[in-house]
């Protein structure tokens, strides 16, 4: 008799249910968050900086985190060598609780996320202000834990942006990030007017792949040259995502290490040697390897938000010559104005019957075959062209693999097994 008074009709039960969803449908619904989804996925703009003088990023930057004891020079700012930043890609992202979005930079060869934030006396078009978000808290380390002297972000061309470390739920596309340690910046510099600003994914545990479940990430940057290709999206995957668009894909794929310079958020690659054409240059792994005598400088870096790539300048040389030994165009004296300052190699441009080889970087395990649009900079109409390699000064040893070269590329980041995969890729099929 009891038990029949508790009785409840497993029909009444299901009526409730749908009475308190009626009530407040939105009770039960919220936004994913990082653990409860396959990964990230989100599309990628190429934004030209249409800017006087080159972005020297980072000549301090706050996440290299450099570890004290006399090899590196405790004390000195952090140098970074990723100089003339113009054509990036950025994504979409939102901050804070209500999430206000902005336009930050895709950037592996930085740690630090940031935006541009509220002035009293000069907003924004686009500002985030932390006194209106209910999820923003103080930071709890200070700027000198992050190398930040004075709270600054300094920038090699004499720039810098104020910065104000916090912590903040940030929204990527469907997936919402808690507890992400970011920095309110004000810059000083009229350079920075192109985008909001820079979401770091380098190595480092303030970048946003350290709040990945899966330390596994790729990119597919699409033509900018191709007018059949350059409506079509590059993209951005996390996770299963990435893992799934690897394991899936029909092209050849090729997979090398990745080395890592303890208390540096860059992707390092060991390259071996470079050909033009059938030709292999008198270069070797030394030139291109991590040299201590140079204050940790040398190696090279894979980096999404620097433009082209950095070699030394006797290196770049050789390639010149031995490409225009082989296709017999004429030479441009440097003192044409160049497309983008720093393209100084240039000649006239090939025509339909000039035969353009293809330039092989000969990575350890694997070969990066560059076909003509990768390394060649031309616009249509123009008496010009260049390669697009950029000289370092003499005392620069370090070398960059910039997002030109990475074009029509899946490029996969596994942090977890340490290595780097990459093949020929339809970025809009991903």
């Amino acid at each position: 008799m009891a038990s029949s008074i508790f009785f409840v009709s497993p029909i009444l039960l299901v009526i409730l249910f749908h009475l308190l969803l009626a009530k407040d449908p939105t009770c039960y619904a919220s936004i994913p968050t990082v653990g409860t989804q396959p990964g990230l996925r989100v599309s990628l703009t190429l934004v030209g900086l249409s800017i006087n003088r080159p972005i020297n990023r980072y000549t301090q930057n706050a996440l290299s985190n450099d570890r004290n004891g006399e090899e590196n020079y405790p004390g000195l700012p952090v140098t970074s060598t990723m100089k003339e930043v113009r054509d990036v890609y950025t994504m979409n992202i939102s901050l804070g609780t209500p999430p206000v979005s902005f336009l930050a930079i895709m950037d592996t060869g930085s740690d630090l996320i940031w935006t541009k934030c509220k002035q009293d006396k000069k907003p924004f078009s686009h500002h985030f202000d932390p006194s209106k978000s209910s999820s923003y808290v103080k930071a709890n380390k200070s700027c000198d834990d992050y190398q930040l002297s004075d709270c600054k972000q300094n920038y090699g061309d004499g720039s810098d942006v104020n910065v104000t470390l916090g912590q903040e739920t940030i929204t990527i596309g469907s997936t919402k990030i808690p507890d992400v340690i970011f920095a309110c910046g004000i810059p000083s510099d009229k350079q920075f007017e192109n985008y909001d600003g820079v979401l770091g994914m380098g190595r480092g545990d303030l970048s946003l792949v350290s709040k990945l479940d899966k330390h596994v990430f790729l990119y597919c940057l699409a033509s900018r040259f191709d007018q059949l290709e350059v409506s079509k999206q590059s993209i951005l995957l996390t996770e299963s995502r990435a893992s799934s668009a690897l394991a899936n894909t029909k092209t050849s794929i090729q997979t090398m290490p990745l080395i890592k310079q303890e208390g540096k958020p860059y992707y390092y690659i060991s390259l071996e040697g470079i050909s033009v054409g059938g030709t292999r240059l008198p270069v070797t792994k030394s030139d291109f390897a991590i040299n201590n005598a140079y204050k940790d400088n040398g190696g090279m870096i894979i980096d999404s938000g620097t433009t082209f790539t950095y070699l030394e300048e006797r290196i770049v040389d050789m390639i010149y010559n031995e490409f225009i030994n082989q296709t017999k165009l004429q030479k441009l004296s440097s003192s044409h104005n160049s497309y983008y300052k720093g393209l100084q190699h240039c000649f006239k441009p090939p025509n339909k019957n000039n035969i353009i080889p293809n330039l092989v970087f000969h990575f350890e395990g694997a070969k990066w075959e560059l076909p003509r649009e990768n390394y060649i900079y031309e616009k249509e109409g123009n008496a010009k062209a260049c390669l697009a390699f950029i000289a370092n000064k003499e005392s620069d040893k370090q070398s960059i693999f910039g997002n030109m070269q990475q074009q029509n590329m899946m490029v996969v980041y596994d942090l977890d097994s340490n290595n780097l995969s990459f093949g020929p890729a339809k970025c809009d099929e991903l």
